[in-house]
């Protein structure tokens, strides 16, 4: 299990909240981060401020499952914390004296389920040892981007979060509901805010610290009295509630979170697909607490039957984290188009295809939920243009606005082939005959494009120097490890796929060309591995991403790119030269004398997805060492605090996310499944 104390670093919280809905992060603070639930994925709200889980148990002082509270005179009523996470569950573990309590929170996710996995909502179950105890929840109300006309609204053992001014350009139109199962109290609303002869007191402005009206009444044993529910009206009126429930000792307390925001805006001009089957989040609060037996129990099903029970316990835990970004970067509108974020706060692009990016994020999803593999697909064929080519993405913020690739132009020289292989990963997955036949022409188009970046007919593309792959801000030229295998690996799918379509004339093309493209490839073995790229001439660097194209075609049982021998010399030298290279990490790009090589942060630093992918074909292959590559690069996420938050890069000499401003909750993250998909493919095909 990943855990961390209040005393480490952790850059964003566990994720909570279903596929496609938005969510919240709750982290070893006790805090809900990085809101992103009103349709702001990009711009989350960094905490939510009157967020509280108080115990009062019974005779002594009640005390925040938190670590740092703000609440007027009662920063002393903490607690240190333990936090663990699998996601979608964490678990907020504290003790206080002889009481023990422990915090769990999730989100259903239940394979061949959408309306199960796709809740806008997380659930918490709050668990007491030793004594008798009142436990109480509170939640802002954040509802609207302008908070003049919030009120709440009492809805029998909870509240609903209105606001009754939002417009409907506002994204955070909707409502909110806390809901408990089963009560002692409401408070519907009050202030978040202390009152002025509070902050006259304390020497400071009323807005300093939240008002300790309730917490102090509860902590008296009282019913906090709260105010009448009035609309918003100024700056400083903001409002919250809570609700109260009894747990008797060894007890449990059952809440539920919901938000339901159906604005459309230009940065989210689409429906949910959760509003086929609720109409308010009252309605999905309710739900969550009526199923949670059978929820919790599902969830907690597909961790342990779906994930190779051979792999080391730390490796499990680290796959299944991986699946995180399903709640914070994935869009799912109400008539299902489906797709993912490739860093939803610094590159907005959906559905961004190569080097790793989508095909590796989506390894859960195709397996979990193929129907919105599918979705994707049809898509992603749709917006080919004309003469074949393949974007980079769907578009920013969007998937109706497809954009060509962050250095384009040029145009890559990745997106074909992977867009191919996707096609028939899905097929092999699902074996819908149908899908294929409908997108086989765009496939085709594709196939010929691809085939056209051969300028010197010997079976591969060219690349221009300017940046026309997945490893974009980097010059390369001419013909390169990378592209070619990954090229070699489309090949051989695009054979199988036309023989399922009796295109003679394709196969013919595709297994000749296979031929010639294997030879060049060939071309490039210089000993003990293949030679990174033509230009700039880089000698007997170790490149990470040589043997790329066997990633795909070990997966999709296609056979090897190249000879097996030569394939598992470069894994040995890729473990020993860029293996060892860092502390911390597997750097791109690395010569034996003068180690880590600095041409571009692209060959400087380590892609934790293309390490895991690359280890996970050295396992599959025999291939010693690869688990203590894994471990480095693993161990090194959970250091910095990344585990639900992880980059696109890690810097080689410092360990340290690059650039300072990362691209956040990376999609490639799921890479990780890559060692479990044979293993999670026979169970679910069984």
């Amino acid at each position: 299990m990943v855990s961390y104390t209040c005393g480490d670093v952790l850059l964003g919280g566990l994720p909570l909240g279903g596929v496609g809905a938005g969510g919240v992060e709750l982290d070893n603070l006790g805090r809900l981060v990085n809101a992103r639930f009103a349709n702001n994925w990009a711009y989350p709200i960094g905490e939510l401020r009157g967020f509280h889980i108080f115990i009062k148990p019974n005779g002594e002082r009640g005390f925040f499952v938190q670590r740092k509270v703000n609440v007027l005179g009662m920063g002393g009523r903490v607690i240190d914390l333990v936090f663990e996470g699998r996601w979608p569950f964490a678990w907020l573990r504290a003790r206080k004296g002889n009481i023990e309590v422990e915090v769990e929170a999730f989100t259903p996710i239940i394979p061949g389920n959408l309306k199960d996995s796709t809740l806008p909502a997380f659930a918490l179950a709050i668990r007491v040892k030793s004594a008798n105890a009142l436990v109480a929840v509170s939640m802002p109300n954040v509802v609207g981007n302008n908070m003049i006309g919030r009120v709440n609204r009492s809805v029998g053992n909870g509240i609903m979060f209105l606001n009754n001014k939002a417009v409907e350009t506002d994204p955070a139109r909707g409502n909110m509901t806390l809901l408990a199962d089963g009560s002692r109290f409401t408070v519907v609303q009050y202030n978040i805010n202390a009152k002025p002869e509070y902050a006259l007191k304390a020497k400071t402005w009323k807005g300093t610290f939240e008002n300790p009206e309730p917490w102090v009444s509860i902590d008296s044993g009282k019913v906090p009295s709260g105010e009448e529910p009035h609309e918003a009206s100024g700056l400083w009126d903001d409002p919250a509630g809570l609700v109260a429930v009894e747990v008797p000792s060894g007890g449990e307390a059952r809440f539920a979170v919901s938000w339901f925001f159906n604005s459309r805006w230009f940065l989210y001009n689409y429906d949910h697909y959760y509003e086929n089957f609720f109409r308010d989040s009252l309605e999905v609060t309710r739900y969550i607490l009526d199923e949670y037996g059978r929820l919790r129990s599902s969830t907690l099903d597909w961790q342990e039957r779906l994930i190779d029970p051979s792999l080391p316990d730390w490796l499990r835990d680290a796959v299944i984290n991986s699946t995180y970004i399903l709640s914070t970067s994935t869009w799912l509108t109400k008539d299902g188009r489906f797709t993912i974020y490739e860093a939803p706060e610094v590159c907005p692009c959906q559905g961004t295809l190569a080097a790793l990016c989508y095909e590796a994020g989506s390894l859960p999803i195709v397996l979990l939920f193929p129907e919105l593999e599918r979705s994707f697909l049809r898509l992603y064929a749709n917006a080919i243009r004309p003469d074949g080519y393949v974007p980079h993405s769907l578009g920013i913020h969007s998937i109706d606005h497809v954009e060509d690739g962050t250095t384009a132009p040029p145009p890559w020289k990745d997106l074909n082939p992977t867009f191919i292989l996707l096609a028939y990963r899905y097929y092999k997955r699902t074996g819908d005959i149908e899908l294929i036949k409908e997108i086989y022409p765009k496939l085709v188009k594709a196939m010929e494009w691809e085939l056209k970046q051969d300028k010197d007919g010997d079976g591969v593309p060219e690349l221009s120097g300017d940046g026309d792959t997945g490893f974009d801000a980097m010059s390369v030229k001419g013909v390169d490890s990378y592209t070619t295998s990954l090229w070699i690996a489309a090949l051989m799918a695009m054979g199988e796929l036309a023989k399922l379509m009796n295109d003679e004339r394709m196969v013919k093309i595709a297994e000749e060309t296979l031929g010639k493209a294997r030879r060049t490839y060939s071309g490039l073995w210089i000993g003990d591995r293949f030679k990174a790229w033509q230009e700039p001439d880089f000698g007997k660097a170790s490149f990470l991403g040589q043997v790329f194209g066997e990633w795909w075609s070990l997966m999709l049982e296609l056979g090897h790119v190249t000879d097996e021998d030569k394939v598992k010399a470069a894994l040995k030298t890729i473990i020993r030269v860029n293996g060892g290279a860092s502390p911390y990490t597997t750097p791109n790009l690395v010569d034996e004398d003068r180690g880590i090589v600095d041409y571009s942060p692209q060959t400087s630093s380590s892609w934790p997805r293309l390490v895991f992918a690359m280890m996970a074909v050295a396992k599959e292959l025999g291939v010693d060492g690869w688990m203590e590559v894994v471990r480095k690069e693993w161990d090194n996420i959970v250091k910095r605090g990344l585990v639900w938050n992880q980059p696109s890069r890690i810097d080689g000499r410092t360990g340290e996310p690059e650039p300072r401003r990362f691209l956040d909750h990376y999609i490639g993250s799921a890479a990780l499944w890559s060692f479990t998909y044979k293993y999670a493919l026979s169970r679910l095909r069984g």
